[in-house]
């Protein structure tokens, strides 16, 4: 695997990308917790040893760790553009004694990596804040090799359930969907990730769908945790473009916990998986 970067310095820059989650260390204690046996789960049964794999959007790095498991001896590099979670993720690679893994500050639109130099390539959560996805995975398509796949994983905000509700969740619900779209992304992005895929020339791409609920009352108050650091992320926008105040977003917040509480309380929402092809291969199910 090479580390250069092959686009031309003539390729045309593609729009700044705006991390709604940025600096806010809640959020990142919760991506913290993924886990590959939950978040790639689709993803794992196309992986075998020996694979080169790119982790986009690695954030701290806890489901690359869980890929480096599945892949080894193969290497897994895991990429994002906020340096200091690349800093916890080679942290926690070094706790936790793995070695078959590196992390890089890198940029998904000008990958520092030569034609062909991935088995596979995997993004949990990242096609949905891009601006430019299409464009995004015709870049991904580029370091992989002729018999390579991408596994995409997205939620859809569509699918959103949170019972019972009241104005302020509802209120909270409208701010999220508003900041994500202010800050380029798509809020639907789950649905879309097997025509992103085609479009941005993959041979084949077969999506599936998971459901992340709760349904009790530690699943709700688990629920609520990351609830309330997504907020804390939107709140940066919402009040810099004076869409809300702090009195209604601590009021928000008061909502969610008073919601946990419920004997009633449930949520859910769909995660879209979607696995991309570079040429027609078989599947490996």
């Amino acid at each position: 695997m090479t580390d250069q970067a092959r686009p031309s310095r003539d390729t045309p820059m593609p729009a700044i990308e705006v991390y709604t989650q940025q600096h806010n260390s809640a959020f990142v204690a919760e991506m913290a917790a993924r886990t590959a046996a939950k978040e790639a789960a689709f993803f794992l049964p196309h992986l075998r040893p020996g694979m080169q794999l790119l982790d986009v959007g690695c954030g701290p790095g806890s489901i690359t760790l869980g890929l480096a498991g599945v892949v080894g001896p193969g290497v897994v590099v895991g990429i994002d553009v906020d340096p200091t979670q690349v800093e916890q993720a080679r942290a926690l690679a070094l706790e936790r004694g793995v070695t078959n893994v590196r992390f890089e500050v890198a940029d998904l639109y000008r990958l520092p990596f030569s034609d062909g130099s991935f088995d596979a390539a995997f993004a949990h959560t990242v096609i949905m804040g891009l601006r430019e996805p299409v464009r995004a995975l015709v870049e991904l398509r580029r370091v992989l090799r002729p018999d390579g796949m991408a596994g995409l994983r997205d939620p859809d905000l569509g699918t959103e359930i949170i019972a019972p509700t009241t104005p302020l969740l509802d209120q909270r619900r409208t701010l999220l969907l508003r900041v994500r779209e202010h800050n380029g992304g798509d809020p639907f992005a789950g649905r879309r990730l097997r025509g992103h895929l085609l479009a941005a020339h993959f041979a084949r791409a077969e999506a599936t769908a998971s459901v992340w609920s709760a349904g009790s009352l530690e699943e709700t108050r688990r629920r609520v945790v990351w609830l309330k650091a997504q907020l804390l992320g939107l709140a940066r926008t919402g009040l810099g473009e004076g869409w809300i105040d702090q009195e209604t977003l601590d009021a928000m917040s008061g909502a969610l916990d008073a919601w946990a509480d419920r004997p009633d309380a449930y949520s859910a929402i769909t995660y879209v998986e979607a696995v991309g092809w570079v040429s027609e291969v078989t599947s490996c199910r």
